[in-house]
């Protein structure tokens, strides 16, 4: 059953108010540590986003296509808001590891929950997905075959802030 945008707005709260912050990927990744393998290296996490081989690992859009259901156009107050908030990323700061291709992803997942927040048929993955972003990492992959295996999340600043992939916070 489709909503209507107060109805989104309500299922993807949490979802709509992290993407009102000004600044994404600033802070540690706060995410379960056991169900979730925390990766550091932008080209591991633009690997994983981008390898259709299945060769290395799962292929992560493949498997986010799976568990997400062909529904039909959204309305288009809905579509025009997903619009708007999708350019509205692109105004936001990111830490200056990140390139457009794992931001074009970020958008394309953000696009996609918002359409499983439309039609109230959020899968436990998208709901994986969703979390990981709340909790600051971006995902980007599955180790093992799924169901079996984690997630694979990207964090810009490690943990004990030692080391960090390159935080220098920039407009996209």
């Amino acid at each position: 059953m489709k909503k209507n945008w107060s109805e989104v707005r309500l299922a993807a709260g949490q979802l709509l108010d992290f993407l009102s912050r000004p600044t994404f990927f600033d802070q540690p990744y706060t995410g379960d540590l056991k169900t979730h393998r925390v990766i550091f290296d932008i080209s591991e996490a633009v690997a994983r986003f981008t390898d259709d081989s299945g060769e290395r690992f799962e292929d992560w859009q493949d498997l986010l296509e799976s568990v997400t259901p062909a529904w039909p156009e959204m309305p288009r107050e809905i579509e025009r808001r997903t619009i708007e908030l999708l350019d509205q990323m692109t105004s936001k700061l990111y830490p200056s590891a990140l390139n457009e291709t794992l931001i074009n992803n970020m958008q394309g997942d953000v696009a996609r929950l918002l359409h499983c927040h439309a039609y109230g048929d959020v899968h436990q993955l998208w709901k994986a997905v969703q979390q990981a972003y709340l909790d600051g990492g971006m995902p980007c992959g599955w180790e093992g075959r799924y169901p079996e295996g984690r997630m694979v999340v990207f964090s810009a600043v490690h943990l004990d802030h030692e080391q960090e992939a390159n935080t220098e916070i920039q407009p996209y």
